[in-house]
C-alpha cells in the first residue's frame, strides 16, 4: 500500500497518461497531429522572413565592417536573429507544447556602448540563433511541402468519388469516353474498383501524414531546444 501511494504521488494518473500519449505516434484525429499541421503551415513565413533578414544584414555588415558601421549592422543582424528565436520558441510553445527558457544575455565587461556591442558580438546565443535559421530555411519548406502534400493528396484520394463527377469527360486511348483522373496515358480512375483502390491509397497517406509531419517537427523540437533555448553558463 505504501509503495502504491508513493507511486501515485510521484506520477499522478493524468501525468502518466500524458507521458504515454506523448510517446505514441500521433493519430489523424489527435489534437497533437492537427497542432503540428498548423505549425508546419504557419511556421514557413517567419522562417523564411528571418533567414532573409538575418543573412542579408550579416552579409552587408561583414562587407562594411572595415568602416565600423558594418559592426553595428552585424549587431542588428544578431539582435534580429535573437528576436526570431523568440518568435520560434513562442510558436513551438503554443502549437508543439514545447516550453523553453530564453537564453541569458551576455553581460558587458564594463559600462559603455562599446562594451555593450562587444557583449552582443560574443554572445553565443545570438550565433546559435543564426545557425538555427540557416538550418530552418531547409527544414521549414520541407516540412510545409510534406505536410501539404500528404494531407491534401490523402484527402483528395479519399473524397475522389464525390468530386470525380465534376471532372471533364475526355476520350481515352481506347476511343471511349472517360470521366476521371488519368494517372498515366490510357489509365483512368473511373471504375469502382479503381476508385476504391485509390481511396485506400489515400487512407494510407492520411495514416502516414501525422507520423511523417510528427517526425519533422520532432527534428525542429530538437533544434529549438539545442539552439534557441537557454543554456547553463
Amino acid at each position: 500500500m505504501t509503495t502504491t501511494a508513493a507511486q501515485h504521488a510521484a506520477f499522478p494518473p493524468a501525468d502518466r497518461t500524458d507521458r504515454i500519449d506523448r510517446g505514441r505516434p500521433p493519430g489523424l484525429t489527435s489534437p497533437r497531429a492537427w497542432a503540428e499541421l498548423v505549425y508546419a503551415v504557419v511556421d514557413l513565413a517567419p522562417a523564411i522572413a528571418f533567414f532573409v533578414l538575418v543573412i542579408t544584414l550579416l552579409a552587408v555588415g561583414i562587407g562594411l565592417a572595415v568602416i565600423y558601421v558594418g559592426v553595428l549592422i552585424v549587431v542588428l543582424a544578431l539582435l534580429a536573429a535573437r528576436f526570431g528565436g523568440l518568435v520560434q520558441r513562442s510558436l513551438a510553445d503554443a502549437l508543439l507544447d514545447l516550453p523553453t527558457t530564453a537564453p541569458d544575455w551576455a553581460t558587458p565587461r564594463r559600462p559603455g556602448p562599446i562594451a555593450a556591442i562587444g557583449a552582443v558580438l560574443r554572445d553565443p546565443a545570438h550565433w546559435r540563433a543564426v545557425a538555427y535559421f540557416c538550418i530552418k530555411i531547409v527544414l521549414a519548406p520541407l516540412t510545409f511541402s510534406v505536410a501539404v502534400a500528404f494531407y491534401s493528396a490523402g484527402l483528395g484520394a479519399v473524397t475522389y468519388p464525390a468530386w470525380r463527377l465534376w471532372l471533364p469527360a475526355e476520350i481515352g486511348a481506347d476511343g471511349a469516353m472517360h470521366r476521371g483522373a488519368e494517372l498515366w496515358p490510357g489509365f483512368f480512375i473511373d471504375t469502382w474498383p479503381a476508385m476504391i483502390a485509390y481511396a485506400l491509397v489515400g487512407l494510407g497517406m492520411l495514416w502516414c501524414a501525422p507520423r511523417v509531419v510528427g517526425f519533422l517537427t520532432t527534428v525542429d523540437r530538437i533544434l529549438i531546444v539545442s539552439l534557441l533555448g537557454g543554456w547553463a553558463r
